[in-house]
């Protein structure tokens, strides 16, 4: 009889854990990794779809995907190539090696560095989809998150440019009043563009651009997107001093706080569709406690 009543306890407690989780608060969040001298930053749905911006110098990406995700999951909705130097595009190769990637942004531009022709070829021998990045495009995904692209204003498709920072990908996520803005390695130029361009910039979270150089992060910029928190991804002791001097303290007399990989480490938050909040990265699968 006690053996028959600790299998109905079991069964009802399972059965129990199982509804909390399909009917547990989701969220959506942003993990800004620390990846070194270099940007990579994963997004997770409310509903579980997973994007990846970058992929970092090297193949660190894959310890923190397989630290951030479900040791199972080897999948990503969608990957995006904010532009082709190695910084941004060398850990992709890896992840493109051993995750399933089943849709990539990119800008199209035209670069001949082994790292980015290594990428492509990946992408046509997996014959991954690949859409060119254009301003005014809108990526929706389930439970109410877009990723609309900003930048570029024309496609850079089979283009050859001087500058591949100047056409780096800039991407404003929103879920509810909550944003984020993601801005690769934009120069000044573009920021000014982006704000004669009227598009909405406003943003609680920005990511600041270029590891914190001087050639980004105008004053006009920072306070058209107006965030709480400023992000800094960037390598420790990197051969650039990034990120300089006067950028941070623009940064901190603007901005609410400021935080930056070398640092902080890798850097979660976490959004209800309302505010965002900080977590500690121990917390998993986009809950709260």
């Amino acid at each position: 009889m006690k053996r028959w009543l600790v299998i109905i306890l079991v069964v009802l407690s399972t059965g129990a854990a199982l509804l909390w989780w399909q009917l547990r608060p989701r969220y959506l969040t942003v993990d800004f990794f620390d990846v070194g001298q270099g940007d990579a930053e994963l997004i997770r749905t409310p509903q579980g779809q997973t994007i990846l911006i970058d992929g970092g110098p090297d193949k660190k990406i894959l310890e923190k995907l397989g630290t951030a995700l479900p040791w199972a999951d080897r999948s990503l909705d969608l990957v995006v190539l904010s532009h082709p130097h190695a910084d941004h595009v060398s850990g992709l190769i890896e992840v493109l090696q051993r995750y399933r990637v089943r849709r990539i942004l990119a800008t199209g531009v035209v670069h001949t560095t082994p790292e980015y022709i290594k990428w492509l070829e990946l992408i046509k021998n997996k014959k991954i989809p690949l859409t060119v990045a254009q301003a005014g495009q809108r990526i929706e995904f389930s439970g109410g998150v877009v990723l609309e692209i900003l930048w570029p204003l024309d496609s850079y498709a089979g283009q050859q440019v001087g500058d591949l920072n100047a056409t780096s990908i800039v991407a404003r996520l929103s879920y509810g009043p909550s944003s984020a803005l993601f801005t690769g390695d934009t120069p000044r130029e573009n920021e000014q563009l982006l704000l004669n361009s009227g598009a909405n910039l406003k943003a609680q979270l920005l990511k600041v651009a270029h590891q914190g150089s001087r050639t980004s992060s105008s004053e006009e910029f920072i306070r058209a997107v107006a965030p709480r928190v400023a992000i800094i991804p960037v390598g420790r002791d990197n051969r650039f001093g990034h990120p300089h001097a006067e950028v941070v303290e623009r940064l901190k007399n603007l901005v609410s706080q400021v935080l930056r990989t070398d640092r902080d480490g890798d850097i979660r938050f976490a959004s209800n569709g309302v505010v965002w909040r900080r977590l500690p990265l121990r917390n998993s699968f986009g809950m709260l406690p």
